[in-house]
């Protein structure tokens, strides 16, 4: 406890209480070294060693640059535990205590106020350093009404105040820890709460507070039009939508006025993005990737171009060009949905919960989204829960989901289940089947000689194909392309068939016999204009010009093809190319 006339670290007498809060007790002292001179010194209510040595050295580094707008630190101290820090005393008091008592200022104080504190955040954010609780309890008055901004390195390591939060951190999104954009929010709010007289939240629940913030209409119509522009700028709910720095703010401020400029590169990238989206969607992949890379040319932080690119490398499983897009769009606006995408990167790279619970989240707000129930599928099947996949599977099934993958996937996780016995898969009539994958998998199924070995041997699952939801049924006029192997003695082997399976087996629709060669050691998904290679888990391996093929690799065009020991040429149909 720390009482009147106490004395602190030999030279501090204390003359009373300032004030409390979440960090702590602030306390004014008299200096009894130094005659006449007074301090404000905090006694934090934390004490764990690890944010006192960080805390001390944020304090140290900030008081080196001496600059006028920041409260200064002197020094510190510990006593029983506690941290002491010694700091300037304000005599002005604080921004706050000026709200709540009379209205001795004028709204032309206010701006030159925030004007002050747009400086100051530009100098200390320059230096690397936020805020994180800007608001009228932090700003102070020294004793001739210069405005100083404190509790620097103190507000870093608390969680902030709710009243004055961005709302991405709010909701939890990605926030770096030196993003000034959340300062640049609570200063806006600190700025309407000084020029209204009241806070837009204060009493508003936690929910409804979140909710105003992120419909964005709680800026007074009653504000001359420059500063409700200023405002709903600096508290837009999309830390990309405000302004980047305090000094855009304060431009903003002196001029009057949030310019915009028009970017015609950005709007040409814009336009070429749309264009590669539609190219995508017809799966006009060459096309695609020219309009994406002219569009990242011209605007290479243009938002849609970048998705665009993001979608493209996920389609081909770029996987990690797709995830540095993602990421980068990300970065540039964390709300850009694209939870679905995500989560078939980490189908991808094997991070299956993650998928799932991205996919949850999904099809909260996209209930109707067949794609992103098979991929809610794909993880079921991946992760050997068949009986929770045929179960979804049946459902899409009795809901009329478009496309036939649920069918085929249905198919699966019931076989591996166990739920077909060897006489009811030989009563399949495979001349009622119409899916290219169901076929394939029932030939695997019940083929003998087996592929697959029950127990020691490669795994029935690993000879099975799980079907996407972009292989749909081919459509009859489209034109099928045409596979061509050209094996190093010359021989030639062709299919124009939707499933062609290679391996040394009859059965394969590219036999190839060779020791190195598994039963099933690899399949074509061959539908239009989207060919792709499938290792089935053979022994020695699959190679695409020189690279392993783990799971599937996108064919276009002519390619090397290693398979084994045996090297092959395989050209897919020149249509790819349009």
């Amino acid at each position: 406890m720390i009482a009147v006339d106490d004395l602190l670290d030999g030279k501090y007498r204390v003359l009373y209480r300032l004030g409390s809060g979440g960090f702590g007790e602030v306390f004014l002292a008299e200096d009894e070294v130094i005659p006449g001179r007074r301090v404000a010194i905090k006694m934090l209510s934390r004490s764990d060693p690890h944010d006192h040595d960080d805390l001390i050295w944020e304090m140290q580094t900030l008081s080196r640059f001496q600059h006028a707008g920041v409260v200064a630190f002197h020094h510190h101290f510990e006593r029983e535990g506690r941290l002491f820090l010694v700091m300037e005393h304000c005599a002005g008091g604080s921004l706050h205590r000026r709200l709540n008592g009379e209205r001795d200022f004028s709204n032309e104080d206010v701006v030159r106020w925030v004007l002050d504190l747009c400086d100051t955040l530009a100098f200390v954010h320059d230096k690397g350093i936020v805020h994180h609780d800007v608001k009228p309890a932090n700003v102070l008055f020294d004793g001739e009404g210069r405005i100083k901004l404190g509790d620097f390195g103190v507000a870093n390591r608390a969680t902030g105040t709710l009243l004055y939060m961005a709302p991405e951190m709010l909701l939890g999104e990605r926030v770096h820890s030196s993003d000034p954009r959340v300062d640049i929010y609570a200063l806006g709010l600190t700025m309407q709460e000084a020029l209204t007289g009241r806070h837009p939240f204060e009493d508003l629940s936690a929910r409804a507070a979140l909710e105003a913030r992120l419909a964005h209409d709680f800026v007074p119509e009653s504000l001359p039009r420059w500063q409700q522009e200023v405002l709903l700028k600096a508290t837009h709910p999309t830390p990309e939508m405000r302004f980047q720095t305090a000094t855009e703010f304060a431009e903003a401020i002196r001029s009057r006025h949030v310019p915009y400029v028009v970017d015609a590169k950005r709007i040409k990238a814009h336009t070429l993005a749309e264009r590669a989206e539609n190219l995508l969607a017809r799966k006009k992949w060459k096309h695609a990737e020219r309009a994406i890379n002219q569009a990242l040319h011209l605007s290479p932080k243009c938002h849609s171009a970048i998705l665009a690119a993001a979608r493209f490398n996920l389609q081909i499983r770029r996987v990690r060009e797709a995830r540095r897009h993602f990421s980068e769009a990300l970065a540039i606006n964390p709300r850009t949905p694209v939870q679905k995408e995500l989560a078939r990167l980490n189908i991808e790279e094997g991070r299956i919960s993650g998928a799932i619970s991205l996919l949850t989240d999904h099809l909260e707000r996209s209930a109707a989204d067949y794609e992103a129930y098979n991929l809610l599928l794909q993880c079921y099947f991946l992760t050997d829960r068949f009986e929770a996949g045929e179960d979804l599977a049946r459902t899409m099934m009795n809901e009329r989901a478009p496309g036939d993958c649920f069918r085929n996937n249905r198919f699966l996780c019931r076989l591996l289940n166990g739920g077909y016995s060897p006489r009811e898969l030989e009563e399949i009539d495979e001349r009622n089947i119409v899916n290219p994958f169901i076929a394939y998998n029932l030939t695997v199924a019940r083929e003998k000689p087996r592929a697959w070995a029950a127990e020691d041997g490669p795994a029935l699952k690993s000879k099975l194909l799980f079907q996407d939801y972009r292989f749909d049924l081919p459509k009859a006029s489209a034109k099928p392309n045409g596979i061509v192997l050209r094996r190093t003695s010359g021989d030639v082997l062709e299919s124009s068939a939707p499933i062609i399976s290679i391996g040394f087996l009859h059965a394969n629709a590219l036999k190839i016999q060779a020791q190195s060669i598994s039963r099933r050691h690899a399949v074509i998904i061959n539908y239009p204009s989207d060919v792709w290679l499938c290792d089935l888990g053979s022994t020695f391996g699959s190679w695409l010009d020189g690279q392993p093929v783990e799971g599937r690799m996108f064919l276009d065009g002519v390619h090397d093809l290693t398979l084994g020991e045996e090297t092959v040429r395989i050209a897919a149909s020149d249509d790819l190319l349009l």
